[in-house]
């Protein structure tokens, strides 16, 4: 027995090994590290447990008795990555009445504490893919182990010793959190003579176990998704692309400050002029000197959306408020301005075509608008109170009244 434990645990290193390094040259996308608290799940199973008892090592045939019965499993698990996870799990072995076996020979009560390690077959051969619901797995580990036999009469009736316990497990996922598995596996128990004393040569029993369980995975946690989302930002293949639409958006940034600077200074003149009227011509100059400060003021305000635009907007086609795959590296250059510009405020806005009635094409383009807001808050981190939304319909066209610009939303630099 020990002989063929031994080389089931080799030829499962083994397996591990081979198929981590066919893995790493597959060329597939990396499996995207997370902190401690990301991919926990906990979970349950019913388990029927098929037990073999015998003496010392040394045992002989007649030394064996067999005795079926129900269990229980509870347990935490964490995904490491694609590969590789890890499992607490406590088992109670001995559900109801006290077994027995086609004697009548009372058998053990059995509970166990175990860590073990899976490993995904599927996933380390074919490489990391988040869409990916079946997973065909080994796993190995070990623990602590008790047995009694509640017959106090019977000599050594406690046994308290080391656990070790392997198996091939599959499992399919359905919907984002929930989890089916199936294993079948075997647990070893080591036993010493007496409860008192910890470890022991003996092997006092074995058991065959089939588990039909569910998980549920709590997912990653809000921070390490923010982590997720600048790295993606910062990716090889759109690296490029990215960092040219940001030095656009930067330059434009800058020109906007200085657009906004001379603004100011014109307003400081106007007050200038306005305090020396009060002072020289009385309360009719004062109207007047105050009409015309108000007149820029109001123009300012009037022609913010064209004095302050980002150089590109999002597009869409017709009836569409989603943001496509294509249309996502606009947003990114966005998120990556408002993070190297921690004072900037943007105003985003969302438009539409004159393809349908306007309180239609006011409702589209007010959740163009925000799904935009969204995906730079949730996906890129951005503060939400940096971010405000407008929406104009179809209130604002340029050229043919159904021409592709119109569906759009468009940034703009917010002037406090």
């Amino acid at each position: 027995m020990m002989k063929k434990v031994f080389k089931l645990f080799v030829v499962m290193s083994l397996l591990v090994a081979s198929t981590s390094v066919f893995a790493q040259n597959t060329g597939k996308p990396e499996y995207p590290h997370y902190g401690f608290w990301s991919n926990w799940s906990i979970g349950g199973a019913l388990t029927l447990n098929n037990q073999a008892v015998m003496g010392p090592i040394a045992f002989t045939p007649e030394l064996w008795r067999v005795s079926t019965n129900m269990g229980i499993d509870v347990f935490a698990q964490q995904k490491l990555n694609h590969a590789f996870d890890w499992r607490l799990r406590f088992a109670y072995g001995t559900l109801g009445k006290v077994r027995e076996d086609a004697a009548g020979v009372q058998m053990d009560k059995h509970r166990t504490l175990t860590l073990d390690i899976l490993f995904s077959l599927n996933n380390a051969i074919k490489g990391y893919d988040p869409d990916r619901r079946f997973n065909l797995y080994i796993f190995a580990g070990g623990g602590l182990g008790l047995s009694w036999n509640p017959d106090e009469s019977i000599v050594d009736y406690g046994k308290f010793g080391i656990t070790l316990d392997g198996g091939l497990g599959m499992s399919y996922r359905f919907g984002e959190p929930h989890h089916l598995f199936f294993e079948y596996g075997y647990d070893i128990n080591g036993d010493a003579p007496h409860p008192s004393t910890f470890f022991s040569s003996a092997l006092h029993h074995t058991n065959r176990i089939f588990r039909l369980g569910y998980y549920y995975c709590f997912g990653v946690t809000a921070a390490d998704q923010a982590i997720a989302a600048q790295k993606a930002m910062l990716t090889q293949e759109n690296f490029g692309a990215l960092n040219s639409q940001v030095n656009n958006l930067e330059t434009q940034v800058a020109a906007s400050r200085n657009n906004e600077k001379k603004l100011e200074n014109r307003i400081a003149e106007l007050e200038d002029q306005l305090a020396e009227a009060m002072a020289n011509q009385g309360e009719k100059a004062n109207n007047a000197a105050s009409d015309s400060l108000q007149a820029v003021i109001d123009q300012i305000k009037a022609d913010q959306l064209n004095f302050y635009a980002m150089p590109f907007s999002v597009q869409y086609e017709v009836n569409e408020w989603q943001v496509t795959d294509e249309e996502m590296e606009k947003v990114k250059a966005v998120a990556r301005v408002l993070k190297d510009n921690g004072d900037v405020k943007i105003m985003v806005v969302g438009f539409a075509d004159y393809t349908g009635s306007d309180q239609y094409n006011m409702k589209l383009s007010e959740k163009r608008a925000n799904e935009v807001k969204r995906l730079l808050v949730k996906k890129y981190g951005i503060a939400e109170d940096r971010i405000q939304t407008d929406y104009k319909g179809k209130s604002v066209a340029f050229g043919d009244i159904q021409y592709a610009l119109n569906r759009r939303v468009s940034f703009y630099r917010v002037i406090e």
